[in-house]
């Protein structure tokens, strides 16, 4: 009966572990991947459209690369914790941010005429 009961408990915590690296595993490559792969788009797309100069383009590069830097640093131990994940998703959110106010301003490309709010029009 003990033996039964002892590996019963050895195959829970083995689930358990599982399961919670899984879920580490899960945000790190559905969320915070996800959300840095849109960022990425979403410069690439400002630059393509014109609504973001060379400059401001840079400096948000900049600022994600920041992220990624400290992510790599987070994950020394081999795992983002609950806490580093909300660092991380807080700056996500700023480079979100920052990202639409630069695309939503008055500068354009040099050379670039061509009013982008009636494209679709």
């Amino acid at each position: 009966m003990k033996k039964a009961i002892f590996a019963i408990m050895c195959v829970l915590m083995l689930f358990g572990m599982v399961t919670t690296g899984h879920a580490n595993f899960g945000e790190w490559r559905g969320g915070i991947r996800a959300r840095i792969h849109e960022a990425e788009e979403r410069i690439d797309r400002g630059i393509e459209r014109g609504v973001l100069t060379r400059h401001e383009a840079k400096r948000l590069h900049r600022e994600l690369s920041g992220i990624f830097y400290k992510i790599d640093r987070m994950k020394e131990d081999g795992h983002l914790s609950e806490r580093e994940r909300d660092v991380i998703n807080r700056d996500l959110d700023r480079l979100d941010r920052d990202i639409s106010r630069e695309k939503h301003d008055s500068e354009r490309r040099p050379g670039d005429n061509y009013d982008h709010r009636y494209r679709d029009r």
